[in-house]
């Protein structure tokens, strides 16, 4: 039996209806049996189709809920949603909470359950699955593993420049040293072109100066002969140039 209430009770009940709260919630909450819930319910529905929601929800004292649910559909249009499509999604969300999934995390998860279905997604399964087996560490052990490495990177590749920078270094000097080397070969080719030229020279003074001694030793040679005849003859050599100087004058004499 439909009990009569006050219009604040009734109020009440109808801002918990449109919150969403169960009729047998809302029974206990005000003490009446649920009948009486779903006769006001009914009451506001019929009311609104002849003078419109606004209109009724003002009636009944209602009127923010009403404009916070107009509001709400208002947002679902423009968002391209339906009641139906919104409330999944609610649910959606509400088993994600359950799982410890937090709303910052839901892009992210619905990215992996869309690349569930790629191939590529199941090889890096088996990938990691294979670099725990040989690392033995865990997933999480072996991600952290990753993002250590990650944050090593920038270090690692500030590094390979510095490197790459004294490695250019040295082969900058190492061709310098190339060319003082090959500019050193050019002197000493030049150099040794000049030594081979006096070499030559002074092996030509060197012969002449051995023809000119071995002049001199065949004068010597003669004399030596010369002074043996003499010793033979008992002259000496002072007596024989001596008369060798008269007969020289005698002869031009004549």
């Amino acid at each position: 039996m439909t009990v009569r209430l006050s219009p604040h009770k009734v109020s009440k009940i109808l801002r918990d209806y449109l919150s969403g709260i169960p009729q047998i919630k809302i029974a206990k909450g005000v003490a009446v049996d649920q009948s009486s819930i779903s006769h006001y319910a009914s009451r506001f529905r019929k009311r609104a189709t002849i003078i419109g929601i606004p209109a009724t929800g003002k009636e009944f004292g209602v009127f923010n809920e009403v404009d916070e649910l107009r509001s709400l559909s208002v947002e679902l249009n423009k968002s391209g949603l339906t009641a139906a499509e919104a409330r999944r999604g609610f649910n959606i969300i509400k088993a994600f909470l359950q799982l410890g999934i937090s709303p910052e995390q839901h892009s992210t998860l619905v990215k992996v359950c869309k690349e569930v279905g790629d191939p590529n997604f199941v090889k890096a399964a088996i990938k990691l699955g294979q670099i725990e087996a040989q690392t033995g560490m865990s997933f999480h052990q072996a991600i952290s593993s990753f993002e250590s490495a990650l944050n090593q990177l920038p270090q690692l590749e500030k590094k390979l420049e510095e490197t790459k920078a004294e490695l250019k270094s040295i082969n900058d000097t190492l061709v310098e040293r190339k060319q003082e080397m090959a500019n050193q070969g050019k002197y000493l080719k030049q150099h040794q072109k000049v030594v081979k030229e006096k070499v030559a020279q002074l092996e030509q003074e060197l012969s002449a100066k051995m023809k000119e001694m071995d002049l001199r030793n065949e004068e010597i040679e003669e004399v030596a002969k010369l002074k043996a005849e003499l010793d033979k003859q008992g002259l000496d050599l002072q007596t024989f140039l001596k008369l060798g100087k008269e007969f020289s004058h005698g002869g031009t004499a004549s």
